[in-house]
């Protein structure tokens, strides 16, 4: 069962965890929690508004437009984060080999 007020809590929370995702350094520790707290709100806001649109009684079309709007600002935010983070890890895997490739050297000599 949904709640408007839950519903409203869930999306307060999650924009606060992302701007603090998108104002956190990269190599804070932090940051994968931050991450994971995020999809789980994400699948339950989901779920709340699965049910709420589930709900024939509940006919308030503005409400449900603006959840519709969140949700693509969510997307959009969240694709965003996930862009960097990949462009994060494939910079730690290049410098990982360009390492990998000074040791092999180092080790010829």
């Amino acid at each position: 069962m949904y709640s408007l007020n839950r519903i409203n809590y869930i999306n307060n929370k999650l924009m606060f965890f992302i701007d603090k995702i998108e104002k956190s350094k990269p190599e804070d520790e932090f940051l994968s929690d931050l991450v994971s707290e995020l999809l789980i709100l994400i699948e339950t806001r989901q779920g709340l508004i699965n049910a709420l649109v589930a709900d024939t009684n509940f006919t308030d079309r503005e409400l449900l437009e603006q959840q519709y709007d969140l949700t693509q600002t969510l997307i959009k935010q969240s694709q965003k984060i996930m862009d960097f983070r990949q462009t994060l890890l494939q910079a730690g895997n290049t410098t990982k080999r360009q390492i990998n490739v000074y040791k092999a050297i180092d080790s010829n000599r």
